[in-house]
């Protein structure tokens, strides 16, 4: 998936600068034909680059005064558009990036990455794996107002304080990866704690700083999983090679006989060997994981050397429901 959003990444900004250049060539044109004064302007600075170039390829040094005679034509040039209503840089090069000319690419010894590439890919990265398109799953807009500040049973806290813990927790480990200890972390509660919101805001943070992120829902790894096992489709690898794989709404998905726990076990077991970060939201506690995937599912699961678990408690705030 990461080399296809690449792709049509660069392919997208080699149809922006076409686009781009047949917009100049149209402003070209259209003062060509309506605007003599301007045109013919347009005429004796190109007279002078031909002029200059032709004097390089012969091995002869341009004139001194070329650059000076050239700045004084295009600052004629740019007052004529403006008195006859033109913005100033009508005929200048149209770029979406004038960092890197639409390009893609920026430095001159050492060729990178344009900023603005690494930018459409993350956008292509959030809608590609269900990120909301306003992008108001973050961090910085988490509202812990709403929740109640009415103590949980069995806790010291009240919801309020308990979830407040719960995102510090959460943007702390984000913060540290790849340093982060423990490597996996567990979202564990009741469906509306808030738990989607926190996992969307944890992949918008490390999607932000470039990390590499894969985000499904349960349902959609049992698809993948179903696929792989029955029709074998390799779509399972990039799940368990993804760097940081985030599972949402573990619990949620319909169990199949020899697919589910099988190929669940597998992709926890191989990406535990293979050191890579997974986060997990489900509504099932320790106990019920067990019963529902078999102890060695649920003890990689809530293996403490190895998984940060945070278990959310109280009211759902989408409808009030204890």
């Amino acid at each position: 998936m990461r080399e296809d959003l690449m792709n049509q990444v660069l392919q997208d900004l080699e149809d922006q600068r076409r686009r781009n250049e047949i917009i100049a060539r149209e402003h070209r044109q259209t003062i060509r034909s309506r605007e003599p004064e301007i045109a013919a302007l347009m005429e004796r600075r190109e007279a002078l680059i031909q002029q200059g170039m032709r004097g390089i390829l012969a091995g002869h040094a341009a004139a001194g005064n070329l650059p000076e005679r050239m700045e004084e034509i295009s600052g004629r040039i740019h007052l004529a558009l403006e008195k006859h209503g033109y913005p100033a840089d009508y005929l200048s090069p149209v770029y979406s990036c004038a960092l890197c000319r639409d390009t893609g690419f920026v430095g001159d010894r050492v060729r990178e990455r344009c900023s603005c590439v690494q930018r459409r890919y993350q956008e292509k990265l959030r809608a590609a794996i269900g990120l909301p398109e306003d992008g108001r799953e973050t961090f910085e807009n988490f509202d812990p107002e709403l929740f109640p500040e009415e103590r949980t049973e069995g806790s010291s806290f009240t919801q309020r304080e308990s979830i407040l813990l719960v995102r510090e927790a959460c943007e702390k480990w984000v913060d540290l990866y790849p340093r982060q200890n423990p490597r996996d972390l567990v979202l564990s509660g009741k469906s509306g704690l808030g738990k989607t919101f926190l996992l969307h805001a944890m992949a918008s943070r490390l999607i932000g700083r470039g990390t590499q992120v894969l985000l499904l829902s349960a349902y959609q790894f049992l698809e993948t999983a179903r696929r792989s096992y029955f029709e074998g489709e390799d779509g399972l690898e990039e799940v368990i090679g993804a760097e940081v794989l985030m599972l949402d709404d573990l619990g949620s998905e319909p169990l199949m006989q020899n697919v589910t726990v099988e190929q669940l076990f597998n992709l926890i077991n191989e990406r535990q060997r293979r050191n890579l970060a997974t986060v997990i939201s489900t509504n099932l506690n320790p106990e019920e994981l067990k019963g529902r995937y078999t102890e060695r599912i649920a003890s990689r699961l809530t293996d403490r050397r190895n998984v940060l678990m945070l278990q959310l408690q109280g009211r759902d705030i989408r409808n009030g429901r204890a």
